[in-house]
């Protein structure tokens, strides 16, 4: 397979988008990780990879995984908090590099929830993690976003695709959201 094949794959995942209320401080760290030399850290949209699968899943399997997440957030009382940051493979190989995910840990176990068609699932983000930039190498001592939580959130389809001679620059599309439900008074 030569380069240009490669780098034109298109990757899919099923993310959570937290509440745009947050996005604002995402925002400003993504700021200053590029300032400190994170040029990755507007390559992906403000999300936490859970999933990536070999194609998009339907509604009604959003549906249901959103229905088990809200049910896994009541452990801390409807909450997700955002935590230390951590960095793993995302699965994407692009202009010959194996890109990485790097941003704050989410407080939900993603290994507790089963997920539908799992024939379509080709890896899961365990501990996921609010990207705030790709990355192609080890991150080390990088101060964390302030102790965050939020309540509301959705579920989506993300596919994305490396844009061809621009490193680290990606074209993506994201699904009609599923909210998770909102918490009983």
């Amino acid at each position: 397979m030569d380069t240009a094949e490669k780098d034109n794959r298109k990757y899919h995942y099923i993310i959570l988008i937290p509440h745009r209320d947050i996005q604002r401080e995402v925002e400003k760290y993504r700021q200053k990780l590029f300032s400190l030399g994170f040029y990755g850290s507007y390559s992906f949209p403000i999300c936490a990879p859970l999933a990536l699968i070999s194609r998009p899943s339907g509604g009604e399997e959003l549906k249901e995984l959103a229905k088990n997440i809200r049910q896994l957030s009541l452990e801390n009382n409807g909450k997700i908090i955002i935590g230390s940051n951590l960095q793993y493979k995302s699965g994407m190989n692009c202009f010959d590099n194996e890109l990485s995910f790097f941003g704050p840990a989410l407080s939900i176990n993603i290994d507790k929830i089963p997920f539908a068609k799992k024939d379509k699932i080709l890896s899961v983000f365990s501990v996921p993690l609010i990207c705030t930039s790709l990355v192609k190498t080890e991150v080390k001592n990088t101060e964390s976003l302030p102790a965050l939580s939020f309540r509301a959130a959705s579920l989506a389809n993300l596919s994305i695709q490396a844009m061809h001679g621009a490193e680290l620059s990606f074209e993506w599309e994201i699904s009609d959201k599923i909210w998770l439900s909102p918490l009983k008074a």
